[in-house]
Parts: C-alpha cells; sequence; structure tokens
C-alpha cells in the first residue's frame, strides 16, 4: 500500500499514541523493525544506503501551542510554543517514513532558527553533522501496521523532539 502526502490518513501528534521504553513494550519487537527502531545513527543515511532517489516533502510547518509535558523539555503542564514540521521521507514516490518534529521557539531563538527554514533538506543531515548534538533514551509506539520511535535531541544545548513512523513500504524493502 502506498501512501500519498495529500491523502494521509493516521495522526502524526504524539500524545495519541501510547510510547514505551523499549525494556517495557507490552509486546516481542520484530527483528526487522528493530535495525530500524534502535538504529543509532542518521535516518537520513541508512534511507539513503537503500535509495538513489531520496527525498523529503513537507507536509506542514506551522506553530502550535501545547500543555504536553512529553514536549516539554521541563516535563512540566505549562502551556508553551512549538514550530511543528512534518515530513515524509521518501524513495522516489513511496512514503517509506512520516516525520514528525516539533522545536520549542524558545530554541528557535537561541540559536536554532535555521531548523525552521529546511524546508526539503533532512533534519538529520543538521543533527548528525553536529558533534556536541546529545539524544535521550529511544522510545516506541505500535499501533496498526505502524511502528514509530521518538528521542528529544539537544542541539547547541537546546531541546527538540523528533518522532518518526516507518511505514510497511520500507521494511518491505529491508
Amino acid at each position: 500500500m502506498t501512501y500519498a502526502v495529500e491523502t494521509l490518513t493516521f495522526d502524526l501528534d504524539t500524545r495519541s499514541h501510547s510510547w514505551y521504553t523499549p525494556s517495557a513494550f507490552p509486546e516481542p519487537i520484530p527483528d526487522e523493525m528493530g535495525y530500524w527502531l534502535f538504529l543509532p545513527g542518521s535516518l537520513t543515511e541508512a534511507l539513503r544506503q537503500r535509495t538513489d532517489n531520496f527525498s523529503v516533502a513537507v507536509i506542514e510547518e506551522t506553530l502550535i501551542n501545547s500543555t504536553d509535558p512529553s514536549l516539554n523539555a521541563a516535563h512540566t503542564k505549562e502551556k508553551a510554543e512549538y514550530f511543528s514540521r512534518k515530513v515524509a521521507l521518501k524513495n522516489h514516490q513511496e512514503i517509506w517514513v512520516m516525520a514528525h518534529t516539533l522545536i520549542p521557539t524558545t530554541s528557535l531563538k537561541q540559536g536554532l532558527a535555521e531548523l525552521s527554514t529546511l524546508q526539503e533538506r533532512p533534519l538529520g543531515e543538521l543533527l548528525f553533522a553536529d558533534d556536541t548534538v546529545r539524544k535521550s533514551p529511544t522510545e516506541i509506539t505500535h499501533f496498526d501496521t505502524l511502528w514509530g520511535r521518538r528521542s528529544r535531541y539537544w542541539l547547541r544545548e537546546q531541546p527538540l523532539l523528533v518522532t518518526e513512523y516507518f511505514l510497511p513500504e520500507l521494511i518491505r524493502q529491508s
């Protein structure tokens, strides 16, 4: 099944799903998913190794307000503003990964403004080119036929949340 960017039917909002640490995940993780869920380096680089026609399609870039503590670096329920970027990572026209990045606007004002102007450039190119980037432990989810992972990153000491959902088309190519 191929998902068209214009007709996506699943919700990229991380609050819609239950997230677990790998050790607390309530079901076995298939071997073919383990590679993608626990990939330690750049997802962009791993995808580029599997296709000669990798691309990023921007679905939405907008400012949102949220009280979700998983987005807040301090884990409080205080309402905050975030830059939200939703993209599809593709092989030719086939979507392999849907990704959602949330960046506090305070981070944009404190050295990460270029993250709001990436357009079709993959976030991974910027993240993994910086030796100082730090990453929190990965959390995972599974619903319907989709598996997802999310991690908090600190780039130049500023937080951002990156969530990636792996579509069945990618797993069939692995």
